[in-house]
């Protein structure tokens, strides 16, 4: 009973948080990373350079505007410059990157 009263809870939870969270705009995060310099180091899809590759699979919204905010390693902090609703949509357009196919199966690396 405890299992199936936490299961609702859940639910319910989500339910509440997607009804008030902002929709994220994927062409505004596309056209912001680019803006705020991100591409220059991760890439323009993320796929990573003097960067971490972040696309396809990036972190959740809350982790991202904690890095962001406070990175470690060489990334500048971006305390000012980006809101969090901004982040949101870099997220979403990280997030909308299809992943890269498997080494195994790029005929010219098999060689």
């Amino acid at each position: 009973m405890k299992r199936l009263a936490a299961y609702v809870v859940f639910w319910a939870a989500v339910f509440v948080w997607s009804a008030v969270a902002p929709a994220q705009d994927i062409q505004n995060g596309k056209a912001l990373f680019i803006k705020h310099g991100c591409a220059r180091c991760h890439g323009t899809e993320g796929q990573g350079g003097a960067g971490a590759r972040i696309g396809s699979k990036p972190p959740a919204t809350a982790a991202l505007i904690q890095y962001v905010r406070n990175p470690s390693g060489t990334m500048p902090p971006y305390r000012n410059q980006v809101t969090d609703a901004e982040l949101g949509d870099i997220r979403a357009y990280l997030a909308s990157i299809p992943a890269p196919p498997p080494v195994k199966d790029i005929p010219l690396l098999n060689q």
